[in-house]
């Protein structure tokens, strides 16, 4: 093979990675690398129970979103929840219950899920210092700041 016939198809090569590129970004792959092939790993001092809870997409981003996990508090009478960023630096902290059974769970339980789409994933209150997320169980209900518990019944109709 000669000299210019080797540059040809390098040059053809690269032409077809330029175009293919945007195809594949467009077409979801990239999504699908930061989901599937490599996915968000859950930081070391968060709890097995822990969940991805994916952030509105930014164009190039990768892993944007935060894990939410909750251990039991050392009281045993409520759940220590936390929300990290994929560093693991702390978002919040605090004290939860669940809003039907408000007895705390298991911490070996795989309960917890993203919130819902229907669901905001913030709760806003007076008695609490910040916004809080909200947590999600697999049967539906909803994992509440200890404070709020009250607004269970409201947040769950309205969403707020």
């Amino acid at each position: 093979m000669d000299r210019q016939s080797l540059v040809s198809k390098l040059l053809l090569g690269v032409a077809a990675l330029v175009v293919a590129f945007p195809l594949f970004w467009l077409a979801g792959g990239i999504r699908w690398l930061d989901t599937k092939v490599f996915p968000p790993r859950r930081p070391k001092d968060m709890p097995e129970n822990a969940v991805w809870i994916d952030a509105p997409p930014l164009p190039i981003s990768w892993h944007h979103g935060s894990w939410f996990g909750c251990d039991l508090a050392p009281s045993g009478t409520v759940n220590h929840c936390r929300l990290v960023m994929t560093s693991g630096e702390e978002v919040y902290a605090g004290e939860y219950l669940p809003c039907k059974s408000k007895v705390p769970l298991p911490v070996s339980t795989k309960e917890l899920v993203p919130p819902p789409d229907n669901v905001e994933k913030w709760i806003a209150d007076k008695r609490l210092k910040t916004l809080a997320p909200v947590g999600a169980l697999k049967n539906g209900d909803l994992l509440l700041p200890v404070d709020v518990l009250d607004r269970c019944d409201k947040f769950k109709q309205t969403g707020h």
